[in-house]
């Protein structure tokens, strides 16, 4: 039993790794992303709008993003079954990359509002926990601190080569 899950836990753990790293470069790009969507007049509206929502309110905005998505996700998914990998792939990562941006915006803007709902403070904590013991693991795993190097530098790079050729 020791066996399989030695041998289950390598390729779960390059798996976790892969998946914490691409979250965050998306979550972080995005992020700032939106930020400076938010210097749009009527984008800075919405935002301080959604930034005053009550709490019930918040989590539906906070939702909204999600439940939107979906379909477009479901179409790539369906394109891709259908043999049109490439279309369904591009409509699935793009899907996926805009309701990484909403969902983090949209967060920052209601995350006052939501910690003031006791059962989703909980599950917030909850998630975070989970979160930061898995980013410890994977923190003290030489592999991993190669990987986000790896990425580090090759993210510095492709800057440098964007800013040169501006």
């Amino acid at each position: 039993m020791k066996t399989i899950k030695r041998l289950l836990l390598v390729p779960l753990s390059w798996l976790a790794a892969i998946v914490f790293l691409i979250e965050e470069a998306i979550w972080d790009w995005t992020a700032k992303l939106m930020a400076r969507l938010g210097a749009v007049r009527l984008v800075h509206a919405i935002e301080k709008h959604i930034a005053t929502l009550p709490p019930r309110w918040a989590f539906v905005t906070f939702l909204l993003p999600s439940l939107i998505l979906i379909p477009a996700k479901l179409l790539g998914l369906h394109a891709i079954a259908s043999g049109h990998w490439l279309v369904g792939s591009s409509v699935f990562v793009i899907a996926k990359l805009l309701g990484v941006a909403l969902f983090a915006r949209i967060f920052n803007l209601t995350r006052p509002a939501l910690m003031q709902l006791a059962w989703f403070v909980r599950l917030y904590d909850t998630v975070m926990h989970y979160r930061n013991l898995i980013h410890a693991y994977l923190d003290n795993w030489v592999a991993y601190q190669h990987i986000k190097q790896s990425i580090k530098a090759l993210v510095a790079r492709i800057k440098a080569v964007f800013k040169r050729s501006i």
